[in-house]
């Protein structure tokens, strides 16, 4: 079994939860944390998260910010409590989510890695192309 867990500044986890659940459903249990949008402590609810992954399970923490106060207390709080079976991942968008979410595969850094990739942001070109001549007005 798989655990999910969100934790962003503001409302992104709850709205990127909402995208996913649009698209797989609410099968998946996603948890998420929505940080500093009142003055209230998310470690508690992050150290329940991680606490309850037994031995069986993997576990998948997104975070919006590689370096920002979220991902930070997250990193920590990971590796404090010593579970080899859970990843995060940073930078998180809907298309890596999903990709993640939906993946069958048991979890390892390089099947992180190659869904990741996979997943890549990516820029499109705005321009209009050139009109063809029609074959006909030659």
């Amino acid at each position: 079994m798989k655990k999910y867990l969100i934790a962003t500044h503001g409302q992104l986890a709850s709205g990127l939860k909402s995208s996913l659940e649009f698209f797989i459903g609410t099968e998946q249990t996603i948890e998420t944390i929505d940080a500093y949008i009142d003055d209230s402590d998310y470690t508690e609810k992050l150290v329940g998260f991680i606490e309850s992954v037994t031995a069986t399970e993997q576990a998948i923490i997104f975070t919006d910010l590689k370096g920002g106060s979220v991902n930070q207390r997250v990193v920590l709080t990971a590796i404090e409590a010593k579970k080899e079976n859970i990843f995060v991942v940073t930078g998180t968008n809907l298309p890596t989510a999903l990709s993640l979410i939906l993946d069958s595969e048991p979890l390892s850094a390089e099947r992180i890695q190659a869904l990741i990739h996979e997943s890549q942001v990516e820029y499109v070109p705005l321009s209009v192309p050139e009109e063809e001549e029609d074959f006909f007005d030659a």
